[in-house]
């Protein structure tokens, strides 16, 4: 029987058959490649938003180069920032420049970390970042605004014209704090307008900063705590305001090139006066007995200060000759015998207050009459002033005519135009008598005001007149004692004793 060999077995890879089918699979896929780009290896569509309206790169949305993989990935190293910078320029200049939120944010190169891809055309870029977003790397914190006045949480919506672009919503900022405080607002946008963001980084309140806030930067106390804003900030300047004296007073002209400019050494926030000199509180009129309210300006007009009158002001001594020098150049007339009269010792009399060079004598005491002619050492012997004597008799020696009759207040008869006429208050007998007029005291005292005669206008005969009263009883000792029974004066009156 006639053997046939067998046929030789192919290899099932390398046979022709199947590096035919290799090749046909290889070029299939290369053609498909060419033509869909990465589509094959894309794990999801990019997102097809576009919030702006405006092209980017080119470009409406990241949907539009979905095939060319290349625009954001390199080779084996993913997800490139150079190559999103590309269209996202805005990006690239933050980065560089360092402001702006990709300019501060960490790790910022990684694009991916916060814009996640390939999530559908439907995703939103933006919000997916806003997840894991922290609002401290932009220049506004919300340590302060994380609720609002009702203590109700803020959403970004509330402070941001919309949430796409991000853009800060001034008015809303106006809006919410004129809610809480309209008197506030008004008078705030009047001193430094309603860019909010040029002053406030919401680390602060601003408007709420107490006095104990404030104090971290300077202490508003005394005076200064009802100082506006504005004031001290002027030109919307805080950072770089000045917290010396002389930033904001001049140094006064009384102590010009005196003291320098150090004002905190004697004074306080709670008041130009009273001063501390050498750490003791000073007031010139308290500790010195002599106000500066009448020496606040020369005769010249020029201002006074310390080295007018203090011409060594390491000690501040000070003699009182000066005033008379001073006041000598302005008023010889009156200074020169004023000195000679009362002395020097200006001091003894005047206290700067101008009470003695405009000094309402009738205030202390009227001088009318002849007071007013009596020069000053009169009255006020030694140049001793306070506590001098009201009393007339200090002056006036009773008269030895009524002396003990009519008491020691001259003022009750006496005027000071002068002595007589006197003036009696009470007199039981009408000074009128006779239908004449008033009738002079000596008319009836002819020697002493204790003693009175009606015979100088009564002419009379004694014994007739001793007989007629002889008959009502009267005797010879009571017939000079008119008054007892004739008061007022009339004839038939009834009022005898006798």
């Amino acid at each position: 029987m006639k053997q046939v060999p067998l046929q030789r077995r192919q290899h099932p890879i390398f046979s022709p058959v199947a590096l035919l089918s290799t090749l046909l699979l290889a070029g299939g896929l290369t053609i498909a490649l060419f033509l869909t780009g990465g589509r094959a290896f894309s794990p999801g569509d990019l997102s097809a938003t576009n919030f702006g309206g405006a092209q980017v790169g080119g470009v409406m949305s990241h949907a539009e180069f979905a095939d060319s993989c290349g625009e954001c990935h390199a080779p084996f190293q993913g997800v490139e920032a150079a190559r999103c910078e590309r269209c996202h320029e805005t990006v690239a200049q933050q980065r560089a420049t360092g402001e702006g939120t990709h300019g501060r944010y960490p790790n910022v190169e990684r694009c991916a970390d916060c814009h996640l891809e390939h999530k559908g055309a439907d995703y939103d870029l933006l919000r997916s970042a806003l997840a894991d977003f922290d609002h401290t790397l932009t220049t506004f914190s919300l340590a302060r605004h994380a609720r609002d006045y009702a203590d109700l949480p803020l959403a970004c919506d509330d402070c941001h014209v919309n949430t796409h672009n991000f853009s800060p919503n001034l008015v809303a900022c106006e809006d919410c704090h004129r809610a809480a405080n309209a008197d506030f607002m008004t008078a705030h946008i009047a001193d430094f307008g309603a860019d909010c963001l040029v002053c406030h980084d919401g680390h602060d309140t601003m408007a709420d900063m107490t006095a104990v806030e404030h104090a971290d930067f300077f202490v508003l106390a005394g005076k200064h705590a009802d100082v506006a804003c504005a004031d001290c900030h002027q030109g919307m300047d805080f950072a770089s305001t000045s917290q010396e004296c002389q930033s904001c007073h001049a140094e006064p002209v009384a102590h010009m090139g005196v003291f320098g400019p150090a004002c905190a050494d004697c004074h306080t926030p709670e008041g130009w006066k009273t001063a501390v000199l050498n750490g003791t509180p000073f007031d010139h009129a308290r500790d010195t007995r002599f106000s500066l309210a009448g020496h606040l300006v020369n005769h010249d007009g020029q201002d006074f200060t310390c080295g007018t009158c203090h011409t060594n002001t390491d000690d501040f001594a000070f003699t009182e000759s000066q005033c008379t020098d001073c006041h000598t150049v302005y008023q010889a007339d009156f200074i020169i015998p004023h000195a000679q009269e009362m002395g020097k010792s200006c001091l003894t009399c005047h206290n700067g207050t101008g009470a003695m060079a405009n000094f309402d004598h009738n205030q202390i005491w009227p001088l009318e009459g002849q007071h007013l002619v009596i020069e000053c050492a009169a009255c006020h012997i030694n140049q001793t002033f306070a506590g001098t004597p009201r009393e007339c008799v200090t002056c006036h020696e009773e008269p030895l005519i009524h002396a003990g009759l009519f008491g020691l207040d001259c003022a009750n008869c006496h005027t000071a135009v002068a002595w007589s006429p006197a003036q009696l208050t009470q007199h039981n007998f009408p000074l009128t008598h006779g239908d004449e007029g008033e009738i002079d005291c000596a008319t009836c005292h002819t020697n002493t005001y204790t003693e009175y005669t009606c015979y100088n206008c009564h002419a009379h005969d004694r014994a007739e007149t001793a007989s007629q009263h002889q008959e009502v009883t009267i005797g010879p000792n009571g017939l000079d004692a008119c008054t007892d029974c004739h008061p007022t004066g009339l004839k038939d009156e009834e009022g005898k004793d006798n």
